[in-house]
C-alpha cells in the first residue's frame, strides 16, 4: 500500500495537465499513487493523460459532474491513509509530498496539512510564507492565522483519509465548496503547517481573486456557519475578511448599493486600515487601484491588502 494516495480532478485542463503531472512523477517521495478523475473532459486532457506510462497512475473516467464529486471520487478509490490534492493548473516542486509526509509523521494529532507555496501571476513569482516562530507548526483554528492570503490552496492540501471519510467530503453543487470543506474540519481539527516552498499556483487572470467563484452563491458561507461564528470570534474575523473581499468584488463591478449592504454586517475591528479605507472607496476607485495592482504585479511587485 502506497503511504500517500495523489488526487487530481480533470476537467479540460489540457494546456496545463502536461506539466503538473509530470511535477507529481518527479517528486523526491517516490511512495505514492496518483488517482486522476477525468471529469468529462472534452478537449485533449486524455490524450495527454495516456503519453504518461507509470505504474503509480491511475485514470478513471466519468460524466461531468463538477470537482467535489470528482474530488469525493478520487479519494474513494484511494488505497493510502493520507490524500494529498494537487488541482490540473497547478505544480509541485520535488518536496512536496516529502514535506507533508514529514508533517504528518511529526504531528500525529493534526488530521490537515499545507504548506507555503508561490503565487504565479503573469510568469510573475511571489512567496506567501506564513512567518510562525517554528518551520513545521500545529495551529487550531487554522483560520485564527489566515487573515485573507489563503494559507492554504487545494493543491498544498492533504488529509488523513478517515477523517475526510467521517466529514463526508466536499459538498457537491455548492460554490467555494473547498472554503466550506476547510473551514468545517478546521472547527473540529487541528492542522499542521511547514513554511517549506513546495508548491506554485497560477494565479494567471487579472483580477481571479475575486472570480473564483459567484459571488452569490459563495456568500452562503455566512449562513453555513452563521451559529458557529458567534461562538468564535476567530471565525467571526475570518468570515468579515471573506466579506470585505466580497464587498470590493461589488464594487469591482458597480454594485455599490449591495456593497454598502453587506458592508454594515462588517465588525470593523477585524479590518486593517488598508481594508477600513478601501471599503468607502467610490466604485471607479476601486477599479482605478485595481488596475494600478495588477500592473505592479506584472512588474514583479506583489501588492496585497490583507497585511498591514
Amino acid at each position: 500500500m502506497p503511504k500517500i494516495s495523489v488526487v487530481i480532478p480533470v476537467y479540460n485542463k489540457a494546456k496545463y495537465l502536461a506539466q503538473t503531472i509530470q511535477s507529481v512523477l518527479e517528486q523526491d517521495f517516490t511512495d505514492f499513487e496518483l488517482i486522476l478523475i477525468d471529469d468529462g473532459s472534452t478537449d485533449a486532457s486524455d490524450t495527454i493523460i495516456r503519453k504518461f506510462n507509470d505504474h503509480r497512475l491511475k485514470t478513471y473516467k466519468q460524466a461531468n459532474q463538477g470537482v467535489a464529486i470528482a474530488r469525493n471520487k478520487g479519494v474513494s478509490l484511494a488505497s493510502s491513509p493520507l490524500i494529498a490534492f494537487l488541482d490540473a493548473d497547478d505544480i509541485w516542486f520535488s518536496n512536496h509530498l516529502s514535506e507533508i509526509y514529514s508533517l504528518y509523521q511529526n504531528f500525529p494529532d493534526a488530521v490537515f496539512f499545507g504548506t507555503a507555496y508561490k503565487l504565479n501571476f503573469k510568469n510573475k513569482r511571489f512567496k506567501v510564507v506564513f512567518p510562525f516562530e517554528k518551520s513545521q507548526i500545529q495551529l487550531k483554528p487554522y483560520y485564527k492565522y489566515d487573515l485573507g492570503q489563503a494559507l492554504f490552496y487545494m493543491s498544498n492540501f492533504a488529509i488523513k483519509k478517515d477523517v475526510f471519510i467521517r466529514e463526508k467530503g466536499f459538498k457537491a453543487h455548492i460554490d467555494a465548496e473547498d472554503t466550506e470543506f476547510f473551514i468545517r474540519i478546521g472547527l473540529r481539527y487541528p492542522m499542521a503547517y511547514s513554511q517549506s516552498v513546495t508548491m506554485e499556483h497560477l494565479n494567471e487572470a487579472d483580477n481571479s481573486l475575486f472570480q473564483q467563484y459567484k459571488l452569490e452563491k459563495k456568500m452562503q458561507l455566512l449562513d453555513f456557519f452563521k451559529v458557529e461564528a458567534q461562538k468564535d470570534p476567530n471565525l467571526q474575523r475570518y468570515l468579515d475578511i471573506h466579506r470585505y473581499a466580497w464587498i470590493i468584488e461589488l464594487l469591482l463591478a458597480g454594485e455599490t448599493s449591495k456593497a454598502q449592504k453587506l458592508k454594515q454586517e462588517i465588525d470593523l475591528k477585524h479590518l486593517n486600515y488598508k481594508q477600513k479605507l478601501l471599503i468607502r472607496l467610490p466604485s471607479f476607485t476601486i477599479r482605478f487601484l485595481k488596475n494600478i495592482q495588477n500592473q505592479l504585479n506584472r512588474l514583479g511587485f506583489y501588492y496585497t491588502p490583507f497585511s498591514n
